[in-house]
């Protein structure tokens, strides 16, 4: 499906600022579901780290012992760099998926109108 121009830009806008995938799925694409499944994981992986790290480093300043800090989170690291990984995976598909879209709707732009000059 080929979307008109401005419509084409949102959603180019709305893949690479908002949520890779939605914007190529608002344009017809079904690639859009995998994008926006892939950006549902790496955000998932990389908050739940987060959510660990935090709940590790409470513990280190409840106890007033931040020796072990390190061996509680780091174990769970890989949470955070696959999560890292899908995310620039998911962007820079959206990013090529934005750029198709944008050129399919200026190769499919109507041409402009003549102008009336008055002289």
């Amino acid at each position: 499906m080929t979307t008109k121009r401005p419509s084409a830009w949102v959603c180019a806008a709305i893949n690479q600022l908002a949520f890779p995938g939605l914007g190529t799925i608002l344009a017809g694409r079904r690639v859009g579901y995998f994008q926006a499944a892939i950006m549902i994981a790496s955000f998932s992986l990389t908050m739940g780290f987060m959510l660990w790290f935090f709940i590790c480093a409470l513990r280190a300043l409840a106890a007033q012992d931040a020796s072990h800090l390190a061996e509680q989170w780091r174990p769970y690291a890989w949470a955070g760099k696959s999560g890292l990984a899908l995310f620039l995976i998911a962007w820079g598909w959206a990013l090529a998926s934005s750029i198709s879209m944008v050129r399919a709707a200026i190769r499919t732009r109507p041409p402009d109108p003549p102008r009336l000059s008055v002289t």
